[in-house]
């Protein structure tokens, strides 16, 4: 269950069952049954029961200019956040070739779920300039969404950071029907925390290896309805590494993040999730994105 939130599975009896969720959902899927551990066989056999609100999973890819021909040409009909050079200045050096990756997202039918706008200064006077190239991107590959990361702030800005980078996105958002959305980070010295993203309910995009557990339960209680998009990868912690934390791991390692799943469902959330995995787990990410999609996706319909 949820840290602090209610339980949201039904007491089969089998709560200390070995297998975990995720694991009981590859064990039927590799041997080609119609079923689903206990407390998901209903959702996959019928589907009269099932919510109406479905959840749009896709994965996270960066994309740079030299390999975007190569990535995209091998992820035709998967659904991605699209993560454009996160280093600005090499996005704008080569923006000219942003119509280049457009195409290829065409012609290879990738489905762009969502973009991450390089990391600039949102409380910059030239934000509005370079996430305008941002944005437009996405408006051209059909994305929904533009993710974009706060930057950290000097101690003497006191709020004035903040405030300029509120009117910044609103002025953007005027422009556009791609949701501008600010992504969590758990840092206090943040232009935007994820307090004050609440603050000024602005769309924000929930990153569950960014934040504490109980945080991400209290902002999935009390925001869900402004929460677009939900990077969601596990958080282990490795006791031959004394403990260091282990992020962007594999959603079957954390129980933690179905259970985000569920109540999101509960609370009839219909958002996009992106799976964000370490870059060799490649084929576990695609593999995890089919499966979630059959419980959660549009794989249910």
């Amino acid at each position: 269950m949820l840290e602090g939130g209610p339980t949201h599975y039904p007491d089969d009896g089998k709560k200390n069952n070995k297998m975990s969720r995720v694991n009981a959902i590859i064990f039927f899927h590799k041997r080609g049954l119609p079923a689903a551990p206990p407390d998901r066989c209903s959702r996959l056999v019928s589907p009269e029961a099932w919510p109406q609100y479905l959840m749009y999973f896709c994965i996270r890819r960066q994309i740079e200019y030299i390999n975007s021909d190569e990535r995209l040409s091998k992820l035709q009909g998967v659904p991605i956040e699209l993560a454009l050079p996160q280093d600005l200045d090499a996005f704008l050096k080569d923006k000219d070739r942003l119509p280049d990756i457009e195409r290829q997202v065409r012609d290879y039918q990738v489905p762009v779920y969502s973009v991450h706008a390089p990391d600039g200064h949102l409380a910059d006077g030239k934000f509005i300039d370079w996430a305008g190239k941002a944005v437009q991107f996405a408006e051209a590959v059909g994305s929904g969404i533009a993710v974009f990361h706060p930057e950290a702030v000097g101690p003497d800005s006191g709020d004035l950071d903040h405030l300029s980078v509120v009117e910044n996105i609103r002025h953007l958002q005027e422009r556009t029907r791609v949701v501008i959305a600010v992504e969590t980070l758990w840092n206090s010295k943040l232009v935007l925390t994820p307090d004050l993203i609440m603050k000024e309910s602005l769309p924000m995009v929930l990153d569950t290896s960014n934040l504490p557990k109980p945080e991400i339960t209290w902002v999935i209680e009390s925001y869900h309805t402004h929460i677009v998009n939900l990077h969601l990868s596990a958080v282990t912690r490795d006791r031959e590494l004394k403990g260091v934390a282990k992020k962007f791991q594999p959603v079957e390692r954390d129980n933690f993040c179905l259970d985000l799943l569920d109540r999101l469902q509960e609370l009839e959330w219909n958002g996009v999730v992106t799976l964000e995995y370490m870059p060799w787990l490649h084929a576990k990410v695609l593999e995890d994105r089919d499966l979630l999609d059959r419980i959660y996706g549009m794989g249910r319909a």
